[in-house]
């Protein structure tokens, strides 16, 4: 939990992170309070402490804090402290993302960095979808190969497509990792972009389209629901059918857009307030690799994707 102090005579806010920070649901929905606070503290300059000065951060939260300060510095004057300096200078890397050549499975344990890939437009998105998606069936049981990739490549390029097409920005963030918890390894993969978010787009077209007032709970549940596109001429499939995949795969699905967030862990799922303000859309992905208790299979016809179980084969 980070904590916050504040010297309105100074102009300063002071923001104290733990000393141990693991990329997860609870960091990321600290993030969103970070944003928040900072942005609405009127201050002019943000002062970042460690509450000791042995930090242990790992690589994609390393990243991610990064890619929010960077944000945030269009708001207000930030300084860190040395160590978590360093740990910036050692640990976060960016690249074109129209250099993204491969997931890299036998990542030396000892390299410390994390590559963040930065998008400025949506030319190289499909690449990236491709690349990813061919990890992801080249480590899991799939039937109908094609059919399979190309119905995975639109859906993970589908949020991609959404951050550049809906949110008005220039930047898209990419990056993954690979984890192992409890003797199982998961691909870890986050997109993020800080411009409009599915809130805002949601009520704006509700307002625009049809009058009405949707609160940001509303709009997300909408967002969600297959058909439903703030896009003229879009079919609306991108998050339902990512979401249906997740589900099918038991994996887990983040997303954090505006004062609102989406949970998913297996087939629980959860739409709740979040502890800040995401000025933008994060949207992460925790996929299962070596899952050889079921096969994955497409459906065209129905447009997703399903699992069966190798016992029942």
């Amino acid at each position: 939990m980070f904590s916050y102090n504040k010297n309105q005579k100074r102009g300063q806010i002071f923001v104290t992170i733990p000393n141990r920070i693991k990329y997860n649901f609870e960091f990321l929905n600290d993030i969103t309070e970070l944003i928040e606070k900072v942005i609405n503290s009127k201050c002019n300059e943000l002062l970042v402490s460690c509450d000791s000065s042995n930090i242990d951060i790992n690589k994609m939260g390393a990243v991610y804090l990064y890619n929010t300060l960077i944000f945030l510095a269009k708001y207000i004057n930030i300084y860190v402290i040395r160590e978590l300096s360093q740990i910036f200078d050692e640990r976060v890397s960016h690249a074109d993302g129209s250099k993204f050549q491969k997931i890299d499975l036998y990542n030396n344990p000892s390299d410390v960095s994390q590559q963040c890939y930065c998008f400025k437009d949506d030319k190289a998105v499909n690449k990236t979808a491709q690349i990813v998606v061919d990890f992801i069936t080249e480590h899991n049981l799939v039937l109908k190969l094609e059919d399979a990739k190309e119905f995975l490549v639109t859906t993970i390029g589908e949020i991609f497509s959404n951050a550049f097409n809906h949110s008005n920005e220039n930047k898209v963030y990419f990056m993954y990792d690979i984890e192992i918890q409890d003797n199982k390894v998961f691909l870890v993969i986050n997109v993020t972009d800080y411009g409009k978010t599915i809130v805002g787009n949601v009520q704006d077209y509700q307002k625009t389209m049809y009058k009405k007032e949707f609160s940001p709970r509303e709009s997300i549940i909408w967002a969600i629901q297959n058909g439903h596109t703030t896009r003229v001429g879009s079919g609306g499939y991108g998050l339902p059918t990512l979401i249906d995949y997740v589900k099918e795969i038991e994996g887990e699905l983040l997303i954090f857009s505006d004062c609102c967030m989406y949970a998913l862990k297996g087939i629980n799922e959860n739409i709740l307030y979040s502890n800040g303000i995401f000025t933008g859309t994060s949207v992460s992905m925790k996929i299962p690799l070596y899952d050889t208790t079921k096969v994955l299979v497409c459906d065209k016809k129905n447009n997703q994707v399903k699992t069966i179980k190798l016992d029942q084969i």
